[in-house]
């Protein structure tokens, strides 16, 4: 089965990018792994934390850290996707964006990444780099960038 690689933050974009993903999910016949980064000091373990079900996000009480955060937004995500019937699954990972989406992508055999932009002002890209172009840089599949405005 084909899988895609979806790569979302806690942004309002989030849900854009995951509409994205569902509607390529359906063309493909793709099952879909959504993926959140955290910094490696917010994480509790060194491995992945996976989420293998769509529970309703209103149950899992108001999310104070970085990693609850994370599974909070995904299990938001994982909702959105099973809702629409495409079967998914979620990960936490701690680590540089880029580099852990791209690795993750390898890791999981993903024919493709569907992530999103920030738009961010000239001085924050040059400040802050941009992890769409890095990830678009060093990726092995396909690249998808939702470019839509926030």
């Amino acid at each position: 089965m084909t899988t895609l690689l979806v790569a979302i933050d806690n942004s309002d974009h989030s849900r854009k990018v995951v509409s994205l993903a569902t509607e390529q999910a359906r063309a493909l016949k793709a099952q879909v792994i959504v993926l959140c980064c955290i910094d490696p000091a917010y994480a509790t373990c060194g491995e992945p934390l996976d989420i293998t079900a769509g529970e309703d996000p209103a149950d899992f009480g108001a999310a104070l850290d970085e990693q609850n955060t994370a599974e909070l937004v995904i299990r938001h995500a994982l909702a959105q996707l099973l809702g629409a019937g495409i079967v998914a699954r979620g990960r936490v990972v701690a680590g540089e964006s880029a580099e852990t989406i791209v690795a993750q992508a390898a890791a999981l055999d993903a024919e493709m990444i569907i992530m999103g932009r920030r738009h961010l002002s000239p001085f924050n890209r040059l400040l802050k780099g941009s992890v769409s172009a890095a990830v678009i840089e060093r990726a092995h599949c396909p690249v998808l960038v939702d470019v839509r405005a926030q």
